[in-house]
């Protein structure tokens, strides 16, 4: 059994979301020790990934004007919303998650713990590859929530949530979103090119469940679901670094 750092460190800015992340895996690198951490967001944010150009996705002067944050990930990807919504990240070998050295293995072992997780609240969940309408909606795209990529989690037909990584060396970072809500109509303010269909496409906890849990329970049930995956047990830091 491997043993993880916990940090539950509650509602963030974006800014600090993103910044402990990094702080994370900057540790890990000093001392090894792998971490899962389960966090929230104090106001409707944008991140977006390291190597994209978001300015012609985003308005930032109206995000500046209202209040809401926009910050860049130290992960890949295209633009992410973040409000109603529990995110998690963790850090480790690529051993802790059954990566053997010199094997890459996809997203699909990696991400094993969050169908688990929505196993876990009564949800059919499966990899887009083994959906029905994979190929007609494989096409990219800047908004990470319109993209529909071979492990992107489905649930009736529906993309959820999405996940972003950072490897280095034999180190693996990743997080991702599991949103309990979202208000399109909010995020058409702000982004210039949302497709009409969008919530065609994704859905979030609120839509496949009857009730959604209280956000601790939901918390909770990450843990547990990443611990039975991953054969790890936890120890809770209370003091963040």
């Amino acid at each position: 059994m491997k043993i993880f750092r916990l940090i539950i460190s509650g509602p963030g800015s974006a800014t600090y979301n993103m910044a402990l992340d990094e702080k994370i895996l900057s540790r890990y690198l000093e001392d090894g020790i792998p971490v899962l951490r389960i966090y929230q967001w104090q106001r409707p944010s944008f991140t977006y990934g390291i190597s994209q150009y978001p300015e012609s996705e985003i308005d930032f002067k109206r995000c500046l004007s209202d209040g809401v944050e926009v910050v860049k990930r130290m992960t890949g990807g295209g633009v992410l919303f973040h409000y109603d919504e529990i995110t998690y990240s963790f850090v480790c070998s690529k051993e802790d998650v059954g990566e053997p050295k010199g094997v890459f293995v996809s997203y699909k072992q990696i991400c094993a713990f969050l169908i688990r997780f929505y196993e876990s609240l009564g949800l059919k969940a499966s990899f887009a590859l083994e959906s029905e309408v994979f190929l007609d909606r494989c096409a990219p795209h800047e908004l990470c929530g319109a993209s529909y990529e071979k492990y992107d989690i489905v649930i009736n037909g529906k993309k959820i949530g999405g996940n972003a990584q950072k490897r280095k060396r034999q180190v693996i970072f990743q997080h991702g979103a599991i949103p309990c809500s979202i208000d399109w109509g909010f995020l058409r303010r702000y982004l210039r090119f949302l497709p009409e269909d969008i919530s065609l496409k994704v859905t979030t906890l609120s839509e496949q469940l009857v009730s959604v849990p209280d956000k601790s329970i939901l918390e909770q049930k990450i843990i547990d679901a990443f611990g039975s995956v991953f054969d790890a047990c936890f120890i809770e830091e209370k003091t963040l670094v």
